[in-house]
């Protein structure tokens, strides 16, 4: 399977992957959907399955982690032209709360707190009906798009 094509500013990608129905690679595997973003922000929302339990019934804490990564990123998306990319350097994860297996969906937003010229920043939450399940903070690094 090919890697999925990352064209156009970031919002450009948000957008076509919100019209897609899915964000390609890792997060489909996870089933994270793009419901929402906008300039330095973004929200994703996570259908919670059987799949994601941990031995504890509750909702594997790397699911957490993967999605507060996932929309830290989408977050800084919204911030990044043609000619930029990112990679994530650091996530800080606090669980606060379990997620029982039972949980319906999972919802995590994401807001850029710094953006510089290499480097950004973002603070996010990941909760559901139940309340706050996690809390985090991501750093990014900003790099130019390889040509060709």
């Amino acid at each position: 399977m090919s890697a999925p094509a990352f064209d156009g500013s970031g919002l450009d990608i948000l957008t076509a992957w919100r019209a897609a129905g899915r964000i390609p690679g890792f997060a489909t595997l996870l089933g994270f959907d793009v419901a929402e973003f906008a300039d330095g922000t973004a929200r994703l929302e996570c259908p919670v399955t059987p799949d994601h339990a941990n031995l504890m019934a509750g909702v594997h804490g790397g699911v957490m982690a993967g999605l507060m990564d996932a929309v830290t990123g989408c977050a800084l998306l919204t911030l990044l032209d043609d000619r930029q990319r990112f990679a994530t350097t650091d996530l800080q994860v606090r669980y606060v709360r379990a997620a029982p297996i039972s949980t319906e969906r999972l919802v995590a937003e994401a807001r850029i707190v710094h953006r510089g010229r290499t480097l950004a920043v973002a603070d996010c939450t990941v909760s559901s009906d139940a309340g706050v399940h996690a809390r985090g903070t991501a750093g990014m690094m900003i790099t130019p798009r390889p040509k060709g």
